[in-house]
């Protein structure tokens, strides 16, 4: 691994803070997950949301072509997405080359391999659901039923690709930066968090004006772009206390 410094392990009580906080994220993504799907699955609040945004006398969502929602917040805003990740990798790089002192190489790697992962994993996941978008079900003058999670789509009827939400993803992608970043010190961790959620929730949020995902799609997906970074940060064995790197 090129480098210009040279890194003595980390002591055993740092480790160990790794391990716990490892552990303790496990925790809540697995509560995260139990209770996305009890408030949406084991309740009609999705529906209930969308029918908010819905002009029923109109048929349709008033904000659905928007120009600022389309044309600002969806499509420039994932041009923006292309040129800021396309900096990042560089800073990356910079990073695995042993450069940049508060980004360690294998975290490095972890930012990198993680901003292109979690779209490819939303993407992926849209194939293997069958949600439709609200402005696809029938309740909002659309053609579809609204389906449940681990439902099908009806035989004779494409399969939706509207879960989870892939807009929303290009935002939540910034996530994996709040854990690349913990060797750097609490302060630009949190940061990179708050930037993230920031970034996707009203990615998220805009498309939900328009019609184009529920709630659920949008939390699903940062809960995706948080277990795509706790598991390769395992993968790639970050370092992942604040502030714990040992130079000599």
């Amino acid at each position: 691994m090129p480098t210009n410094e040279l890194v003595t392990p980390l002591p055993v009580p740092a480790l160990d803070a790794s391990r716990r906080w490892l552990r303790a994220q496990s925790a809540l993504l697995g509560l995260g997950a139990l209770l996305l799907y009890w408030s949406f699955e084991r309740t009609d609040l999705d529906r209930r949301l969308a029918h908010a945004l819905f002009d029923a006398e109109l048929g349709l969502f008033p904000l659905r072509h928007s120009w600022f929602l389309e044309a600002v917040m969806h499509k420039a805003a994932k041009q923006a997405t292309y040129v800021l990740v396309a900096a990042s990798l560089y800073v990356c790089w910079q990073g695995w080359r042993g450069r940049l002192a508060w980004l360690p190489a294998r975290n490095a790697l972890l930012a990198a391999i993680g901003m292109l992962a979690i779209p490819l994993a939303t993407s992926t996941a849209k194939l293997l659901t069958a949600r439709y978008c609200p402005w696809d079900i029938i309740d909002f003058g659309g053609y579809a039923p609204y389906l449940g999670l681990f439902e099908a789509a009806p035989s004779g009827l494409k399969a939706g690709q509207c879960f989870p939400a892939g807009h929303a993803s290009t935002g939540f992608l910034w996530i994996v930066w709040a854990v690349a970043l913990r060797p750097a010190g609490p302060r630009a961790a949190r940061a990179a968090l708050v930037a993230g959620l920031l970034a996707g929730g009203i990615l998220g949020t805009a498309r939900m004006l328009q019609g184009a995902h529920f709630l659920s799609h949008t939390l699903w997906t940062l809960w995706l772009a948080w277990a795509a970074s706790l598991i390769l940060a395992v993968a790639v064995r970050a370092e992942l206390g604040f502030g714990d790197r040992r130079r000599v």
